[in-house]
């Protein structure tokens, strides 16, 4: 017993180290572009803005929507967003790892339970280091925690209906976040059907509190954002191919880099295959490491926090593997393969990533981009016309400086300007290409900046398309008279071609429209 007791302790040590080395290493590493721009959109909100209308945005409004909390703190104490973000997620972190554990005994035993657990934690707050509060992390949290409820229902153990609608509430966060994750729901219930057969009830308390968050949720955006169902889905399935950091790559060369970039996750399903075992914890974690490989498959982009999820459950089945092999006292070679092959997961999918992010403390603005913001007046307005939001919003979001255009960049630019062979997306983005002009102008014109940076160069799609976005705007007669009258050209910098307003003409005052067309 007091064995046992030294064994929970040291793990509830580790536990506390990892959480305050994730925190140091968070407030060490940055937050990114997306995270700023969501803190961003949050405190706009607060502020009377609307989502889909003042501020335009892909994603469906959940991940904003939960992160007002933070920045509401933020404008009402002197906390940080980020930090308030910050302890937001560390809460929910320590809370989750806790349920893990209380479940994950039901069917592992407490020795194993609490190794899952710590691998839980040390997943959530190591793989995401510099991706914080992205939403893969709240999908690896939903992961771990269906899984642990599942596997207990499984087993016929007696789940009490708090802590079932406490699972399903939290899970219910991160399934909801990407039209993607609800694969991880319904791969894991497939997969409690084909244990249980005739035993299995669809209709249980977690799985009632999930169906619940999800009719409110859909409810709630018909109702308080109408403009994502309409304006946006035309604006995303007829331009979003076109953006990402691997557009010049084919579909099947994305598909390729991407295995190659995550065959890491496949170690430890291999112990698992090798040393034959069939605990049904472990076999659904794998099942949920294969299917968020195929979500990130499936989106083809090729950011590093689209692994967050995959990764952090194969440090956790990683972490299970080690003890199932000290447990069994095994010895030689098979201790040795075990112990090298999850150090590799470890150090490859933890280590590497997360030292990274620590030397470069982030992800760095721009070079160039950085030393002309910074040459500016703190009171100049600076307008940025990239296609890539770290050049668009994140160098001035970075500087403490003001950002004026109500997209997140012209990220849509490139899938504007190449035709669609389909009549009715063609159609579509005909529309979108004026009304995204439109906007531009509009906001370009009312904030009437001392500064215009332009940008102008390929991008692949994988077709190579000519931008340039200046002149993208241009191609708006009333605009380009505008911009004549009152702003001088500048010798281009790089690809920046640049425009500094006129002092013996500053464009007037505008009023904005009250619907574009």
């Amino acid at each position: 017993m007091a064995k046992v007791e030294r064994v929970f302790g040291l793990y509830l040590l580790g536990g506390m180290a990892v959480v305050a080395l994730g925190v140091v290493l968070s407030l060490i590493v940055l937050p990114g572009p997306d995270l700023l721009w969501r803190l961003y959109i949050a405190d706009g909100l607060l502020n009377g803005k609307q989502l889909y209308r003042d501020l335009l945005e892909v994603n469906p409004p959940l991940w904003f929507w939960a992160a007002i909390p933070a920045a509401w703190l933020a404008q009402n104490t002197l906390i940080l967003p980020y930090h308030a973000l910050l302890g937001m997620n560390v809460a929910g972190v320590v809370s989750a790892t806790f349920i893990v554990f209380h479940l994950a005994k039901k069917t592992l035993g407490p020795s194993a339970a609490a190794t899952a657990a710590f691998g839980f934690l040390f997943a959530l707050s190591l793989v995401s280091v510099g991706d914080l509060g992205q939403r893969e992390q709240s999908l690896l949290m939903a992961c771990g925690l269906w899984i642990s409820l599942l596997c207990a229902r499984q087993a016929g153990h007696k789940v009490t209906m708090p802590i079932a609608i406490l699972v399903g509430l939290m899970s219910a966060y991160g399934f909801a976040l990407k039209h993607y994750f609800v694969l991880l729901p319904l791969i894991l219930e497939a997969w409690l059907f084909w244990h249980q057969k005739r035993a299995w009830r669809p209709f249980r308390p977690e799985t009632i509190t999930l169906a619940i968050c999800a009719i409110a949720y859909a409810l709630a955006v018909w109702t308080f954002t109408p403009d994502f169902l309409g304006r946006m889905l035309d604006l995303i399935q007829t331009t979003y191919f076109g953006f990402g950091s691997w557009n010049n790559w084919n579909s099947l060369g994305r598909k390729a880099r991407l295995l190659l970039q995550g065959l890491w996750v496949l170690i430890p399903i291999a112990l698992m295959v090798l040393t034959k075992d069939r605990r049904p914890f472990c076999v659904a974690l794998a099942l949920a490491i294969l299917a968020c490989a195929v979500i990130v498959l499936l989106q083809q982009k090729g950011w590093s926090y689209h692994f967050v999820a995959t990764f952090g459950l194969a440090v956790m089945l990683s972490f299970i593997m080690v003890h199932q092999a000290v447990s069994n006292q095994e010895k030689g070679a098979r201790m040795a393969l075990t112990l090298v092959a999850a150090l590799g997961v470890i150090w490859n999918l933890v280590v590497i990533p997360a030292m990274g992010n620590v030397k470069t403390r982030g992800q760095p603005v721009e070079p160039l981009l950085k030393s002309i913001v910074a040459k500016e007046p703190k009171d100049s307005r600076i307008f940025i016309l990239s296609v890539g939001p770290d050049y668009a919003f994140h160098p001035l979001a970075d500087a403490g400086r003001p950002y004026w255009s109500r997209y997140y960049s012209l990220w849509m630019l490139p899938g504007l300007l190449t035709p669609n062979k389909d009549p009715k997306l063609e159609a579509i983005r005909k529309v979108e290409k004026e009304r995204v002009r439109a906007e531009f102008v509009e906001d370009v014109q009312c904030s009437r900046p001392n500064l215009i940076i332009g940008e102008a160069g390929y991008i692949g799609t994988p077709d190579p398309v000519r931008i340039d976005t200046i002149a993208y705007l241009s191609e708006d007669p009333a605009f380009k008279a505008w911009l004549n009258s009152h702003y001088l050209a500048e010798s281009k910098i790089g690809p920046y071609p640049a425009r500094r307003i006129n002092p013996a003409a500053p464009p007037p005052p505008c009023v904005r429209s009250l619907k574009l067309p």
